[in-house]
């Protein structure tokens, strides 16, 4: 007969600092994708995981950049992104994106989409190219809303992120 372990005990954490929050929010499970854009003809990439879907009709997209982002600036300005979902074995690519190294391209392969955004040569399991709609100033972070103009799907299974 299978053994079964109790769930640990639950731990009342009235101090919602953002430490605590990071820390207990991690435990959900959620995907990790690739937004790129292009500001003043150049590449600009950054792994995410605040993605999801906003609406099916309009079919909008949403996602989250913290205001203290090296890149803040060049995302307000951005005019679309491109999502790039990525697959269970390209934790590589999450890892490089991720990197706070000033081009985050070098050695990354992608031809240009949608006005020219980049498109990642490497097989992702959904790629949306997407259109700036909204732009909200939420806490710390700005909610940019996308909305889909092409997408492109493939079988691999998606990447998940849980601490």
């Amino acid at each position: 007969m299978p053994q079964h372990t109790p769930p640990a005990p639950v731990v009342n954490d009235p101090a919602t600092t953002p430490s605590a929050l990071r820390r207990h929010l991690a435990r959900w499970p959620t995907g990790v994708a690739v937004v790129t854009t292009v500001v003043d003809g150049r590449p600009v990439g950054k792994t995410i995981n605040s993605f999801h879907s906003t609406s099916l009709q309009p079919p909008l997209v949403g996602w989250c950049v913290d205001h203290g982002s090296s890149q803040l600036d060049d995302w307000l300005a951005a005019d679309g992104f491109v999502v790039h979902v990525l697959s269970a074995d390209q934790i590589p690519l999450a890892t490089h994106f991720a990197n706070r190294s000033a081009d985050r391209f070098a050695g990354i392969e992608w031809t240009a989409g949608l006005d020219g955004m980049p498109l990642l040569v490497a097989d992702v399991p959904l790629r949306l190219e997407c259109r700036v709609r909204h732009r909200l100033p939420v806490g710390d972070h700005t909610y940019l809303v996308g909305q889909v103009v092409d997408l492109t799907a493939g079988p691999a299974i998606p990447l998940v992120l849980q601490r």
